[in-house]
This record gives structure tokens, C-alpha cells and sequence, in this order.
């Protein structure tokens, strides 16, 4: 190495793209808003140094306030499937729109869209619907304590923002960390410990399948079958992998029965709603708990996921997405391993959820080296995240790919020139 490689400023000495813009309406709203983004909208690196603001999106591309154009596999954090704005679902939801899309008590679209739904998830009988990912994945934990009795949940990775999902936090109320039992230890072994230190007492498993990789069937047959052994219930959340995977799911591909699923995300390709499945005589619990809200009735949501469900079984989208993940992530390691550089792309947990991580043994090597193949990226017109999953859409094509894989083999080795 030569020179302090961890300055910012030496290692993208390249940079041609102007995010002047982006960052002026960052910094204009810090003063209005707390963090001055959205906290999904958090910037990938320094103001400056990456995009922050986008005007519009089409199908695979998105385009900044800066004008720049990228292929983007951020894709809203996987809210978008199909790609961005279209027209089939947009349509269908502005037509909902334009008929009142919230009314007073029941619209027939709620039968339709819980019948679309159950038709995918035969573990399924019944179904609530609601607007966002988190308030499924806690609606599904108050059925379960309904259920069952009892009060502790294991949870095994993200499941939105509410008060039981950070425990530990001081922002949320004392207690939950003797409530909410994190599963550190992803295997049948450290699911069976938690339950024997806390037996009769949990309500519930809820495991994210991306936090189980390799993700087997025997793997999660055994977390069932140990959750069921102590009388608890598992819930399978599918917010990000539900609809991604052929047959529809992760629970589909691997022939599992959860006794509740949540799905969020692509299933309203930017419109949300979301929904909790279930077992009949689990879901008729969350009769005696109050899952209501204002807008969980709204019909424009569910118009959309309609409209994207056809797409999804006319046009082959699972086979797409997956084969374009397996393509990107092949490339992917075959340019890292002629470069020399110590990386890895793998599906999070299965191709349609690619990623990269750099695996040199000191981590700041590796910090350096994201830095600057990511930053090289967005010059190039490719939007990938750098600590999060990116996403594979119907929109995304087989050029597309390769476009992105020729800008990876130029990144790749300008940070194995400036880093190692």
C-alpha cells in the first residue's frame, strides 16, 4: 500500500459526477427535518461522494436531481418488483383512486385481494390485510400471544421499526429486553437453548429466511419442528423474499408450512399494503386483539397487488429475477477472482437478493475497497448499495446486467490499483 489509502478524498481521485444538488437539498434539510432524510433514504456515503436525491424512476433506471441516469438495484428496498412505475399496476390503483379509495367501512376488493393471496400460501386459511411491513410482522406476534397464551417471542432477523423489534433501545418502554429473545445462534441448537431457558414462556418464533444462509428446508423444517415441540408458533416472514422465489416464496421453493406468513414489500410493486397468512384457528385469535387502523381498508394498494399478481404469473417473473440473480452473481465473483480482490457475491438468502461483501482480513482494507469499487459504480451509472441486500426486477434485462457487469470489472480494478 502506499500513501494513508483510508483518505477519502485520494481514493476517488476519479470522480466526475457531480452530486452538487443532492447534497444541497441535504443539507437544506437538516434544518427541517431530523437527519435530514428519511431514514430509509439514509445516504450510502458522505454527502458528495454519492447520490442522495432521485426525481423519477422508469423501469430499471432512476434518475437523480442531478440528472444523472442508473441502472438501480436498490429498488426501493425491494418495494419494487415489476420495476418502476408501471403502467399495469399504476393504473389499476389511480382507477381504485378514482372510485374513493377509502370508504367508510367494507369494500368487496378486501375478499379478492385476501382470495389472491391464500390461492399462493396453501399453509394458508385466512388472512389479515394492513399497509406496511411492520405492522404485519407485529400484528402476526399479537396473534400469536393471543393463541398461545404466553408473552416471549424469539425473533431471528429485521423486522421493521416498532418498539418490540429494537428492545435494547432506551427510545422504547423497559421490559421488552425480557420479552423479545434474539437468535444469535441460527441453527437447531441455539433454538432449542432458548427455549429451554425459557420454558412454557414463548409465544412465538418469527424468523426473516434472508438471516438463514445457507437457507435449507431441513434447516427450517427443524426450527419448526422445535418450535412446535414447546408449543409455540412459527411465523415465517417473508416482507422481502415474498413473491421472489419460484412457486412464489421462500416457504413454496422449500416445501415448509409456517403458521403464519408476513409479506410486505414487491407485493404492491410501490403501493403499499401488506398482509399476515395463516392457519384458520391461528388467524380467528386476532379476533380478541385490536388489529384495526384507519387505513388498513384503503383499496388502492390491493388494485395494485392484483394487477401485479397477473403480471407476476403471465410473464414468468420468478424465473426472471432469478435468473438474472444468478447471473449477476456469477459475474460478479468470476471479475473479483481475476482481479485478485477479496470478495464475494452471494444471494441473500437466494439469487433474486443478490449481494457483494469484501472479505480482506483487516476491515479497514475492506472499508477502503467498498469505498471505492461502489463509488466507481455510481460513476458508471449503477446504483448498488453498499451494506444492504440489492433486489433483481422484472424490469431489469439481460443487457442491463451486462452493462453492469462490465462497469464492475473497471471498479474492480481501480480499487484493487488504489487499495491493495
Amino acid at each position: 500500500m502506499t500513501g494513508n489509502i483510508y483518505e477519502r478524498n485520494t481514493m476517488r481521485q476519479s470522480q466526475s459526477v457531480s452530486f452538487s444538488r443532492s447534497e444541497a437539498l441535504y443539507w437544506s434539510a437538516c434544518r427541517m427535518i431530523p437527519g435530514g432524510v428519511h431514514r430509509g433514504g439514509a445516504p450510502l456515503f458522505d454527502p458528495g461522494q454519492a447520490p442522495i436525491y432521485f426525481e423519477r424512476g422508469q423501469g430499471s433506471r432512476i434518475w437523480d436531481v442531478d440528472g444523472n441516469e442508473y441502472i438501480d438495484y436498490i429498488m426501493a428496498y425491494g418495494a419494487i418488483l415489476l420495476g418502476y412505475a408501471n403502467k399495469t399496476v399504476d393504473d389499476a390503483a389511480i382507477e381504485q383512486v378514482s372510485q374513493g379509495k377509502l370508504l367508510s367501512l367494507n369494500h368487496p376488493l378486501h375478499q379478492r385481494f385476501v382470495e389472491a393471496l391464500l390461492q399462493r400460501f396453501p399453509a394458508a386459511d385466512m388472512a389479515y390485510f394492513m399497509k406496511t411491513g411492520s405492522e404485519a410482522t407485529t400484528a402476526a406476534l399479537r396473534i400469536a400471544r393471543i393463541y398461545t397464551g404466553r408473552r416471549k417471542i424469539i425473533r431471528c432477523g429485521f423486522h421493521g421499526w416498532h418498539d418490540w423489534c429494537f428492545p435494547e433501545e432506551e427510545s422504547v418502554p423497559a421490559g421488552l429486553t425480557g420479552q423479545v429473545l434474539d437468535l444469535k445462534d441460527i441453527s437447531s441448537e441455539g433454538l432449542s437453548a432458548l427455549f429451554a431457558n425459557h420454558p412454557g414462556a414463548i409465544a412465538a418464533v418469527i424468523v426473516a429466511p434472508e438471516m438463514v444462509l445457507p437457507l435449507a428446508r431441513k434447516t427450517i423444517n427443524d426450527m419448526i419442528d422445535i418450535t412446535h415441540r414447546h408449543g409455540a408458533l412459527f411465523i415465517l416472514d417473508e416482507i422481502k423474499t415474498g413473491l421472489r422465489m419460484p412457486g412464489g416464496s421462500v416457504q413454496q421453493y422449500l416445501g415448509v408450512k409456517p403458521d403464519m406468513t408476513t409479506l410486505s414489500k414487491g407485493l404492491g410493486n410501490g403501493w403499499p399494503v401488506s398482509a399476515v397468512v395463516g392457519r384458520d384457528e391461528v388467524m380467528e385469535a386476532g379476533r380478541k386483539t385490536h388489529l384495526s387502523a384507519t387505513y388498513h381498508g384503503d383499496t388502492a394498494g390491493m388494485a395494485a397487488a392484483l394487477a401485479g399478481l397477473e403480471i407476476i404469473d403471465r410473464e414468468g417473473v420468478q424465473e426472471h429475477v432469478w435468473r438474472l440473480g444468478v447471473h449477476l452473481i456469477n459475474g460478479l465473483n468470476e471479475i473479483a477472482e481475476r482481479h485478485g480482490v477479496p470478495a464475494r457475491a452471494y444471494g441473500e438468502p437466494l439469487p433474486p437478493m443478490p449481494f457483494m461483501a469484501f472479505l480482506h482480513a483487516d476491515n479497514k482494507v475492506n472499508d477502503a475497497l467498498r469505498f471505492v469499487f461502489y463509488g466507481e459504480m455510481f460513476e458508471r451509472g449503477i446504483l448498488l448499495h453498499p451494506r444492504h441486500l440489492w433486489y433483481t426486477a422484472l424490469a431489469h434485462t439481460g443487457e442491463d446486467i451486462e452493462h453492469t457487469l462490465a462497469a464492475a470489472d473497471e471498479a474492480m480494478d481501480i480499487a484493487r490499483k488504489r487499495v491493495l
